[in-house]
């Protein structure tokens, strides 16, 4: 079983959970300040222990399904198989021995900033059905709860699960960034919202959060994610909708060629 020692020489940003609650609950625990880097601090721990995703190095996240019939049906049609991604040979899974869910944690791509966290809700119920977790709207962390920690629900330790290692944490796949990113430039922010809302204003705050989507990730990328940032940026229905894809894609040299051709 790993060490909350062994989390911080893996780059992993901490912090301290009362025993048995899947949260910190000390003041200002979200800011940077906080957050445990230190092996010193970290072997000091009692209790549970949590994962702050925007403070590890580089930026770790979470893709939290509460609703896993729900889950791969999202995903599905925005292109992403879930059982491949919980499937694969690098997969790092939190496993809470609850059924119907899932947790797979990625780290973020180098350079990358960490991303607003964006839960997704069912329309018919409005009860939750993923998150892409890692930052809060104002920039601060988010966090989950990581292995040996008990839950407090089932009295059962949290435990490391899936086909790959926790100390070899893998980057987020493109094609599940690019919907992350589609869901951010598309305006809805970090709140709960529902697939179906799409209205997009041209307002001073969603341009500058468009313009902050856009400098987290490289047109220098795979041609999957180069498309779909493109396809993202022209679906805001903005008039400047297609200068300003042009300038993002201008930042890389030579445009990736699409495979299938």
């Amino acid at each position: 079983m790993a060490t909350v020692s062994e989390y911080i020489d893996q780059g992993m940003a901490l912090l301290g959970i009362p025993a048995r609650q899947k949260g910190p609950v000390t003041k200002g625990w979200n800011k940077a300040e906080n957050a445990i880097t230190d092996s010193e601090r970290a072997a000091a721990l009692t209790g549970n222990v949590g994962l702050a995703h925007a403070y590890s190095n580089p930026p770790t996240m979470a893709l939290d399904i509460d609703d896993l019939p729900k889950a791969r049906t999202w995903l599905e049609e925005r292109g992403v198989d879930l059982d491949t991604l919980l499937d694969a040979n690098d997969a790092v899974q939190v496993c809470s021995g609850r059924q119907g869910r899932a947790k797979l944690i990625y780290r973020l791509r180098g350079g990358m900033a960490p991303l607003l966290t964006k839960q997704i809700t069912a329309p018919e119920t409005g009860e939750m059905v993923l998150e892409l977790r890692c930052a809060s709207a104002n920039g601060l962390t988010v966090q989950d709860v990581l292995p040996p920690s008990i839950h407090p629900e089932t009295g059962l330790p949290y435990t490391w699960g899936g086909k790959g290692d926790w100390r070899a944490i893998p980057v987020i796949p493109d094609a599940l960034l690019a919907i992350w990113l589609q869901e951010l430039v598309a305006g809805r922010g970090p709140r709960k919202t529902s697939a179906s809302a799409r209205t997009v204003d041209a307002t001073p705050r969603q341009r500058a959060r468009v313009a902050d989507m856009l400098r987290h990730v490289s047109a220098d990328c795979s041609y999957e994610l180069y498309r779909d940032m493109v396809w993202a940026i022209l679906s805001l229905g903005w008039d400047d909708g297609e200068s300003i894809a042009q300038e993002w894609c201008l930042t890389v040299t030579c445009p990736p060629k699409d495979p299938s051709i």
